[in-house]
């Protein structure tokens, strides 16, 4: 089973392929992946980043939605 760390990580990776945003607002559109796959991934299980981490170390922490 692929843990959730490493799901959110790969999710945001290929989000960021696919968006339509200008190379050079990599930031801008690193921000909108991750929305995107908080909304799908996390959301539904009641859950919302409290910190995150992605690379060798994957690392995400949550906290419960408000």
């Amino acid at each position: 089973m692929v843990s959730q760390q490493l799901r959110f990580c790969r999710c945001i990776k290929a989000v960021k392929k696919t968006l339509k945003l200008d190379k050079k607002k990599a930031r801008t559109a690193e921000s909108a992946a991750i929305a995107i796959c908080t909304k799908t991934i996390l959301f539904p299980r009641g859950r919302t980043i409290k910190k995150l981490r992605c690379g060798k170390k994957a690392r995400l922490l949550t906290q419960k939605r408000k």
